[in-house]
């Protein structure tokens, strides 16, 4: 009975929790990552990849390697994911992982961001608190700016 309670907790649980769904980073600079998993995982190989689709996504790092601009630590509890020299090629989804041999892999996702700079940062968040539905305002065909309807 207790083996069924385990095994019914891995179904139902969330195996690996992305600390955020959307992280926000500077060219040049570094940002972390952190996916908590149930510590039962703590002996299975993790992985950190790139793409939209998580059945297609591109494995960039994995448990123990690292590479020269990502860095991974495994704390039984927890894979911190280190990016440095971030680029704004670096912007998109991403995905990290747990791998298993005979059923699907549990993952989670998140969006990373990659600004020029402060300022650029600071006007993407001014443009999306703007409510162009008060203001008399609506998207043009290409939704980087606001048109008066």
């Amino acid at each position: 009975m207790k083996l069924l309670l385990v095994l019914l907790s891995a179904f139902f649980t969330d195996a690996i929790v992305m600390d955020g769904k959307v992280k926000e980073g500077f060219v040049q600079d570094k940002t972390s990552v952190t996916c908590s998993y149930d510590p039962y995982y703590k002996d299975y190989p993790k992985y950190w990849c790139k793409g939209y689709y998580r059945n297609h996504c591109s494995v960039i790092a994995s448990t123990p390697n690292s590479t020269n601009r990502v860095s991974l630590n495994d704390t039984g509890m927890q894979l911190i994911i280190t990016l440095t020299c971030l680029t704004k090629e670096d912007t998109g989804w991403y995905w990290c992982g747990i791998q298993r041999d005979y059923a699907s892999d549990f993952m989670d996702y998140t969006e990373l961001i990659v600004f020029n700079s402060e300022k650029e940062a600071a006007d993407l968040q001014r443009r999306q608190n703007r409510t162009c539905k008060n203001s008399g305002v609506a998207h043009g065909e290409n939704h980087s700016r606001c048109v008066k309807s």
